[in-house]
């Protein structure tokens, strides 16, 4: 098992929230919806899945602050909150299938992707 998971998490459409977790290997991708049991799925998701998680996002809304509560207890997380300026400052560098994020999964990819990259 690799040393660290990068996760990117986005809401999307429904006010559901996207989450792709990627450990250098592997991809996982779920859907949970903004509610505080779903956020308790989401936390369960993450810790058994990823090492050491880094967890990227774009806070746009105040239904943010609820996930960074949630995902910031998980054990030897690192929480990174990107702004719309840091994800345009982003995006050349980052590889064509991740480049246009358009909401939803293709953003939570790029912001797992962000993850793996800032230090």
């Amino acid at each position: 098992m690799p040393d660290r998971s990068y996760v990117g998490i986005d809401r999307n459409r429904h006010n559901e929230w996207e989450v792709v977790l990627w450990d250098g290997d592997r991809i996982w991708s779920r859907v949970f919806k903004n509610t505080w049991a779903e956020l308790g799925e989401l936390v369960l998701f993450i810790a058994g899945h990823g090492r050491r998680p880094r967890i990227c996002l774009n806070p746009t809304s105040p239904a943010a602050l609820k996930l960074i509560k949630s995902v910031g207890g998980i054990p030897d997380a690192e929480v990174l909150l990107l702004s719309a300026e840091g994800m345009r400052l982003h995006r050349p560098w980052l590889r064509g299938d991740a480049r246009l994020p358009g909401g939803g999964e293709a953003r939570a990819l790029f912001l797992a992707r962000c993850a793996e990259r800032i230090i």
